[in-house]
C-alpha cells in the first residue's frame, strides 16, 4: 500500500471521539502507535477490504447484466448465423466469476502487503516503530496480523512459489494474462466513466500497481491451469464411457424456423411469450395435418424465421433445449412441439443423421467437457486441487497457530 492510501487509512481510523487528543507519531513512525492502535487499526483495514469486496461484487455483476444486453444477437431472416447460438459472452463470464471468486480472495493481500519499504531486523524483538517511549517490535505485530487475517494471505504466497517453478511463463500465459488484464480494465472503465488515469482505475480494483495487477493474472492462470490438470488426473475411463454413451451422436442434418418472443415489453420486435408459443404450435398442427415445409416457410414467412443449419455435431454451440431435441428425434420428422431456447420456440425439421463417431475420436473433447462441467458443478473444486498441491509439496508450518487455521480451512472442503 502506497504512503497516501496509509496516511488516509490512518485517518480514518483516528475519527473517533476517543481518538482525538491521542499524541501523533513523527514522520518515520506514523503508521504505527501502540499495540492496541495497531489492532484498531488493522481491524478498520479489515472492515474496508470486505467493503470493497462486496463492492467490487455487485460492480461486476452490474457491468456483466449491461454487457449482456449489449451483446444480446439479434438476426434477420437471411442471416446464416445460428440464433442460438452460445458465443463468446458465456465463455467470457465463466472467466469474470472465475476472475471475481480468485479476487474476493486476493484482496487481502493487495491492502495489507504493499508498504513502500519493510524493515530489515535481525530477529524479531527489533522495534519497527517506536511512540512516546513505546517500541512495537515484529514479533507483537505478527501475532497481531495473523490473529486479524485469513490464512489466505499465506496461502497465496505459498502458492504462488510452488505454482511458478512449476509453471513457466510462456508466450501462451503472456497472450492470455494480457487479454484479460485489457478486458477486466475495460468492464470497469465502462462502470467508472469518470476516471481516465489508469492508476486511479486500478486503485479502484484493489491493486497499487499495473505490474501487481498482472502479477495477481498470472497466480490466477496458474492455480486455473493446475486445478484442470488435478481435474483431469482424477477422471475415470468409466466417467468418459458414460458421458460419450448419454451424449455423443453422430451429425444431425436439420433445419427450423424461429417464433421469437421478445426481449422486454419495449421490444419492437417478436411476440409475447404465450403468443410465439401458440403460433409455433399452430405450425406444428398445420405440418400434422399435411401441410408441407415448404408451404410452412411461405405462409409464415413474415411471423417466423427460417434457417438451415445443415449438420450439427454432438458438442457444436447450440443451446441445450436445441441440442437434446433434435438428438431424441427420428429421422425425418418434425418436433412434436415447439422446443423453447432463449430467442424463442423453434419448429425443428430432422431430416438424416450419421453415425457416431468413435471415442477414441472425441476423447480429448469430453475430457475438456467433463473438466468443465466439474467446475461448474463443484465451486469448490480449485480448493480442494490446491490444498493437494500443497501437500503434494510437503507443505509444514512452524507456526502452531497457522498450523491449526489451515486444518481449520481444509476440513471446510473435504
Amino acid at each position: 500500500m502506497d504512503k497516501e492510501k496509509n496516511k488516509k487509512s490512518t485517518t480514518k481510523s483516528t475519527k473517533t471521539n476517543s481518538n482525538k487528543n491521542k499524541p501523533k507519531a513523527t514522520k518515520t513512525t506514523s503508521k504505527v502507535e501502540t499495540k492496541k492502535e495497531v489492532k484498531n487499526k488493522n481491524e478498520v483495514k479489515e472492515e474496508k477490504v470486505i467493503t470493497k469486496k462486496e463492492e467490487t461484487k455487485d460492480k461486476i455483476k452490474e457491468i456483466e447484466e449491461k454487457t449482456k444486453k449489449k451483446n444480446k444477437i439479434t438476426k434477420t431472416k437471411n442471416n446464416k448465423e445460428d440464433f442460438f447460438t452460445r458465443i463468446a459472452n458465456d465463455e467470457r463470464r465463466k472467466i469474470v466469476y472465475g476472475f471475481l471468486g480468485g479476487l474476493l480472495l486476493g484482496l487481502l493481500i493487495m491492502f495489507i502487503f504493499m508498504p513502500d519499504r519493510i524493515a530489515t531486523l535481525k530477529d524479531g524483538t527489533q522495534p519497527i516503530a517506536t511512540i512516546s517511549g513505546k517500541n512495537i517490535t515484529a514479533d507483537e505485530l505478527y501475532e497481531d496480523m495473523k490473529s486479524q487475517y485469513p490464512i489466505n494471505v499465506l496461502l497465496d504466497k505459498i502458492d504462488n512459489i510452488i505454482l511458478t517453478k512449476k509453471y513457466k511463463e510462456d508466450d501462451t500465459m503472456k497472450d492470455k494474462v494480457n487479454s484479460n488484464a485489457e478486458y477486466y480494465l475495460n468492464m470497469y472503465k465502462q462502470y467508472y466513466k469518470d476516471i481516465t488515469d489508469e492508476n486511479e482505475l486500478l486503485e479502484k480494483m484493489g491493486f497499487a500497481s499495473y505490474d501487481k495487477y498482472l502479477e495477481y493474472l498470472k497466480l490466477d492462470y496458474r492455480k486455473t491451469k493446475y486445478t484442470e490438470e488435478y481435474i483431469k488426473d482424477n477422471l475415470t475411463d468409466d466417467e468418459i464411457q458414460k458421458y460419450y454413451d448419454e451424449n455423443v451422436f453422430g451429425d444431425i442434418n436439420c433445419q427450423h424456423v424461429l417464433v421469437k418472443v421478445k426481449s422486454d415489453d419495449s421490444s419492437s420486435e417478436g411476440l409475447s411469450d404465450d403468443e410465439a408459443k401458440k403460433l409455433a404450435e399452430e405450425i406444428i398442427k398445420k405440418i400434422n395435418d399435411g401441410t408441407s415445409w415448404e408451404d410452412i416457410q411461405k405462409e409464415y414467412k413474415d411471423k417466423v424465421t427460417y434457417e438451415d443449419l445443415g449438420y450439427q455435431s454432438w458438442d457444436a454451440s447450440l443451446e441445450t433445449n436445441f441440442l437434446t431435441a433434435i438428438k431424441d428425434m427420428d429421422e425425418n420428422s418434425f418436433s412434436k412441439e415447439p422446443v423453447k431456447t432463449s430467442y424463442g420456440y423453434h419448429v425443428i425439421y430432422k431430416l438424416d443423421q450419421k453415425k457416431a463417431p468413435k471415442l477414441n475420436k472425441v476423447k480429448d473433447t469430453i475430457i475438456e467437457k467433463l473438466i468443465s462441467n466439474k467446475k461448474s458443478e463443484d465451486q469448490n473444486i480449485s480448493y480442494k486441487a490446491l490444498i493437494n498441491l500443497r501437500k503434494e509439496n510437503k507443505l509444514e508450518f512452524s507456526d502452531t497457530v497457522m498450523k491449526e487455521k489451515y486444518e481449520t480451512y481444509c476440513k471446510q472442503y473435504k
